[in-house]
């Protein structure tokens, strides 16, 4: 398997981001769903539930870099215009709600007058002042994002099931991680 990616394939770092971002998203969908009332300091679930956050920011940077320079393999022959321009627009929306993820939950830990790190090791720059405001707004924001990109992953998961058993294509295994 090649490093990066060809016209047919996605390569092993691509294919690394891909599957890793989504065992991420998974625990850290279950991390945000189980801290509830827990404090917003210290490094319970809570704590662990900011710093996984501050990682997916990270790692949507690295992401972007090294989409930058390895470009997306080409649609299977037959797709269509809609249906390419559908895809990229999953993606674009993807890559919008995985930043503003863990914006938004920074956002609400900061207004709410904490200050979120990485595992301890350095606490994320400062955004916003405390403000009580600022923090249910963001907590909007952060519930709303959350629950789109699980319908996103959801469609995801069905078009790609589509496109191997019904299209019968190639969309599936250029993806897959063996």
């Amino acid at each position: 398997m090649s490093v990066k990616n060809t016209s047919n394939s996605y390569g092993s770092v691509a294919k690394l981001f891909h599957w890793g971002m989504f065992l991420i998203i998974v625990g850290q969908y279950w991390l945000g769903g189980n801290f509830k009332d827990e404090a917003y300091e210290g490094m319970g679930l809570a704590g662990y539930h900011f710093s996984v956050g501050i990682l997916i920011l990270f790692l949507m940077l690295l992401r972007f870099g090294w989409r930058a320079k390895n470009p997306v393999p080409e649609m299977p022959e037959g797709t269509g215009k809609f249906q390419t321009l559908g895809a990229h627009s999953l993606h674009i929306l993807f890559y919008i709600l995985l930043v503003g993820l863990p914006l938004s939950g920074i956002v609400i830990v900061q207004a709410k007058g904490g200050s979120p790190s990485l595992f301890g090791l350095f606490n994320f720059p400062k955004l916003v002042e405390k403000a009580e405001s600022s923090a249910e707004l963001a907590a909007t924001m952060h519930g709303t994002f959350a629950k789109v990109t699980i319908a996103c992953i959801l469609l995801h998961i069905i078009v790609a099931l589509f496109h191997h058993f019904v299209k019968k294509d190639n969309v599936l295994s250029r993806m897959k991680p063996w």
